[in-house]
């Protein structure tokens, strides 16, 4: 089901009217390729994101094995 994750957490950024480009993608969290993103970002903005991800995903209701990996891919980028 799409944007579970956006259901489940009870912090997600579109609860703040902020952006969420999996949201708009129609897709929850784990199935949005987040790569393409961090990589384009500047690259303070780039390690704060990666930061929020290891931080704050794990322990959202919504997370799943996928995103684990996704994350594990952003970490290295």
């Amino acid at each position: 089901m799409a944007n579970e994750c956006s259901k489940l957490n009870p912090e997600c950024m579109t609860k703040n009217n902020i952006k969420c480009p999996a949201y708009d993608a129609d897709k929850n969290c784990w199935e949005y390729d987040w790569l393409p993103m961090f990589q384009g970002m500047p690259q303070q903005e780039r390690e704060q994101g990666k930061q929020f991800m290891a931080e704050k995903c794990p322990k959202c209701a919504a997370f799943r094995e996928p995103m684990k990996k996704m994350i594990e891919r952003i970490q290295a980028a």
